[in-house]
């Protein structure tokens, strides 16, 4: 019994020794441990999900570390998310008792497809790799308020609308809060205020527009920074202020002869303190010295703040004085200044078929020219028979009728003298003022 219990313990030591030497790798005998493997969760896994750029997605990314099969907790998973922008959180985690490991993905700034990895190192299917679309932000709209939005409205220069401008901001066609409008208008003098509104519950800003300083179209605007209808553009009509001043305008320092109607109108323009012309401003037109006359006597300024009136020269060489008066205004009464030339000493007339012209003034049926007392008159035919026939008093020597050559008379006696053809009568006529 002793020898068999000594062999069995001898067997058992000899089968111990093998056994060791296979563990230590000597002899023949070869093992080597197995590798983890890492994948997608079967299901939950956060694969294949989409969000806007730079937000979290929704669900986390989760990945099942086993070894031979079996769930491995305790492993450390590496998250990484490429694209600017892009993140993940936690960076690393471990395997929990299911072999789970996690972490949460937010999005980069690119729109479109993105991708994030969790590596294990060694392990059989590493690195996995997840998927993810990034969609753009949704662009705030911008524009005028539906109904009373302050555009298209008039006001005098230099003062507030009478209503406020309003912009409604909308982001995916719902009323946006919170959204910071800036303000601007063009023009001197021109301004908004506030600078800067923000958007209320409903999505509108508003401000108060200031008209500038010059009569006419001007025009602000509302600005969102990035939004689709950025700026957006409000027009006003500006019209002028009261009548404060009145200026010489244009018709200054004309002469003519006797007699004779000014070429150009007598002006002056009415306008507001800042210059901008008044329209309906009552302007009183007199001759102050000197022979003239002006028609009409009482004018209205134009839209563009200019009064007008035409003079008439008198028979007296000399100078003339004309004021524009409009009570209250600085810089009334407005003088303006004319000549009446002395007469001239001869004239010469032209007879030709049915007509008698002045060379002077290209006067026809009648002639008029105006001469200085011992003034000559000479007609000349240029065609039919004709006569130069004194018709009035005073009276003059009468021509022969001829068809060629010249006629002179010479007025000592100041008067205006009227004449026709003898030969056909009141369709040919002329008249002479002598002074």
């Amino acid at each position: 019994m002793s020898f068999l219990r000594a062999s069995h313990i001898v067997l058992l030591a000899s089968l111990s020794c093998v056994a060791a030497a296979a563990c230590s790798g000597g002899g023949n005998a070869t093992t080597s441990a197995p590798a983890p493997a890492i994948q997608k969760t079967a299901a939950g896994n956060g694969d294949g999900q989409s969000a806007l750029v730079g937000t979290a997605l929704a669900n986390p990314l989760r990945v099942l570390v086993s070894l031979s099969g079996a769930p491995q907790p305790g492993a450390t998973v590496a998250w990484l998310a490429t694209g600017a922008g892009a993140s993940v959180a936690p960076a690393t985690s471990v395997t929990d008792a299911t072999g789970i490991a996690t972490t949460t993905w937010t999005l980069g700034s690119t729109v479109g497809g993105q991708t994030a990895t969790a590596a294990l190192p060694g392990a059989t299917g590493s690195p996995v790799t997840f998927a993810a679309t990034g969609s753009a932000l949704p662009v705030p709209a911008i524009q005028k308020a539906a109904a009373a939005s302050g555009d298209a409205q008039s006001g005098t220069v230099a003062t507030a609308l009478a209503n406020p401008l309003r912009v409604l901001v909308t982001l995916s066609g719902a009323p946006h809060a919170g959204d910071t409008v800036t303000w601007g208008a063009t023009g001197v003098g021109a301004s908004v205020l506030p600078l800067r509104s923000v958007t209320d519950a409903t999505g509108i800003a508003t401000a108060t527009w200031t008209l500038g300083r010059i009569a006419g179209a001007q025009s602000a605007s509302a600005t969102l920074s990035g939004a689709s209808g950025s700026p957006v553009s409000f027009a006003a009509t500006a019209t002028a202020g009261a009548a404060t001043q009145i200026a010489l305008a244009g018709g200054d320092n004309q002469s003519g002869a006797p007699n004779a109607v000014l070429p150009a109108q007598l002006s002056v323009r009415t306008a507001d303190v800042f210059g901008n012309g008044t329209a309906g401003t009552a302007v009183t037109w007199a001759v102050t010295g000197g022979s003239a006359g002006v028609a009409p006597a009482s004018t209205t300024s134009d839209a563009s703040g200019v009064a007008r009136t035409t003079v008439t020269l008198g028979a007296t060489a000399g100078a003339v004085t004309i004021t524009a008066t409009s009570a209250g205004l600085a810089g009334s009464p407005v003088t303006l200044h004319a000549t009446v030339s002395a007469a001239a000493t001869s004239a010469a007339v032209q007879l030709g078929n049915f007509f008698f012209t002045s060379g002077r003034n290209n006067t026809s049926n009648p002639a008029v020219d105006t001469i200085a007392a011992g003034g000559t008159v000479t007609w000349t035919w240029a065609g039919g028979s004709h006569s130069v026939e004194s018709t009035g008093s005073p009276s003059f020597t009468t021509s022969t009728v001829k068809t060629s050559g010249t006629y002179a008379v010479t007025f000592a006696t100041p008067g205006t003298y009227t004449y026709d053809c003898g030969v056909h009568g009141a369709t040919m006529t002329g008249r002479v003022v002598v002074q």
